[in-house]
């Protein structure tokens, strides 16, 4: 009975650059999450020879494993990059990536999938499975990202190719659907939303505070995400040294070789990285915070971000500071403290540490209705089957 009813559902096969277990649960996973209550979905976690190798020595999988029971998580085996070798493990690891897939798909018992990719990198699947429908779902300026020449204009040739050959291309924010324009018209902008009952939690008298901050002073300026290049880490710097008093605490991995130098991490006393956190704890950082922190640096990736974190910072009512990105102060300057540069943004946190209005609070909180996850899905899936459908007619015309 449970087999036949997965078989009458939607399938959909997600391309994802994110791991699924990452401690940072975002865009990826929060619509897969939601969309696997009315579709099958079949998460492909990137591919690796790493997983593979850990299996040999543990009894539980963790290449491939149900996050619920219509919710499948599967990393594909792939050949170690070996220098000399390159261009060929590169072709072979395609092919092995796309035969897995198949295989996977078989023997789950999906069928004519919906094929969502997350990176250009993964534009050859594309044609691979006898999908239905191919939507790229665009949330980061990727290009940007690419440390050289070769390797962003071979990104860049990818995407442009991606954004004419997808049905439907949904983007993050209204700013990164304007830097692809050129290349795809029609763009759906769906920002990205926020896990309410989730982030209320921080309200509850009963939410006991992670050990590792409970020590530190108030006032404490706080910070959950990627610790890499996009972060304005001379602010953060500028901040810490101008106010001893301030404790600045950062929640998150650091991560790309971009990031530069991170010494004052650990030099300057009143900085706090406490390293990565489970999406589920954060609630409980967020409850001893006193500022939320939106420290980015404006180049071209940095002013293209619709950050998760906004929202997620807004639904536990805490007051937020944010350097001047695009998307920010275009949806969010009416609830949070907008700064350029390191004299305005001391001024709004300041501003913010003297405010005592409920009525601010609820504001902040209220203003977070209607963007949950649960309502983008909904409206994502309207166009997703009203596409289909429009397909269909297109193959099989209506004979008068």
């Amino acid at each position: 009975m449970i087999q036949r009813e997965l078989e009458k559902r939607k399938t959909i096969v997600c391309f994802s650059h994110l791991a699924w277990d990452r401690k940072l649960f975002q865009r990826p996973q929060q619509l897969m999450l939601r969309f696997s209550k009315r579709f099958n979905v079949l998460y492909i976690s990137g591919h690796s020879f790493r997983h593979f190798f850990i299996d040999l020595f543990r009894r539980k999988k963790i290449h491939r494993y149900h996050v619920t029971d219509n919710l499948a998580v599967y990393s594909p085996f792939a050949l170690p990059p070996i220098r000399k070798c390159s261009f060929l493990i590169t072709r072979l690891n395609k092919i092995l990536l796309s035969f897995q897939v198949k295989r996977m798909l078989k023997k789950l018992k999906f069928k004519d999938p919906i094929l969502w990719i997350y990176h250009p990198r993964y534009l050859h699947t594309i044609g691979k499975f006898k999908e239905k429908l191919i939507i790229y779902d665009c949330m980061d300026d990727f290009t940007s990202l690419l440390s050289t020449y070769e390797d962003r204009e071979r990104n860049a040739g990818n995407e442009e190719v991606l954004l004419q050959k997808a049905d439907m291309v949904f983007a993050g924010g209204y700013s990164i659907a304007d830097l692809k324009r050129d290349s795809r018209e029609r763009i759906h902008v769906f920002p990205s939303a926020v896990e309410i009952d989730h982030f209320k939690n921080t309200l509850s008298d009963n939410l006991v505070l992670p050990d590792d901050i409970k020590s530190i002073p108030h006032p404490i300026l706080g910070y959950w995400g990627a610790i890499d290049e996009r972060v304005d880490h001379d602010l953060l710097k500028k901040l810490a040294i101008k106010h001893p008093e301030w404790s600045i605490v950062l929640l998150g991995p650091i991560v790309r070789h971009k990031v530069g130098d991170t010494s004052y991490l650990h030099e300057i006393k009143n900085i706090f990285w406490l390293g990565p956190k489970d999406y589920s704890l954060l609630p409980g950082y967020a409850k001893a915070f006193d500022v939320c922190l939106i420290p980015f640096v404006l180049t071209r990736e940095g002013k293209s971000l619709s950050p998760t974190k906004t929202l997620e910072y807004l639904a536990t009512g805490k007051p937020v500071v944010s350097t001047p990105v695009t998307d920010v102060v275009r949806f969010y300057d009416r609830v949070i403290g907008i700064a350029d540069g390191p004299d305005e943004f001391e001024m709004a946190v300041l501003r913010c540490m003297k405010e005592d209005d409920t009525s601010m609070k609820q504001k902040r909180i209220n203003f977070t209705r209607n963007r949950s996850w649960e309502d983008t899905v909904e409206n994502m899936e309207k166009l997703i089957l009203d596409k289909i459908e429009e397909k269909l007619s297109m193959r099989n015309p209506i004979k008068v």
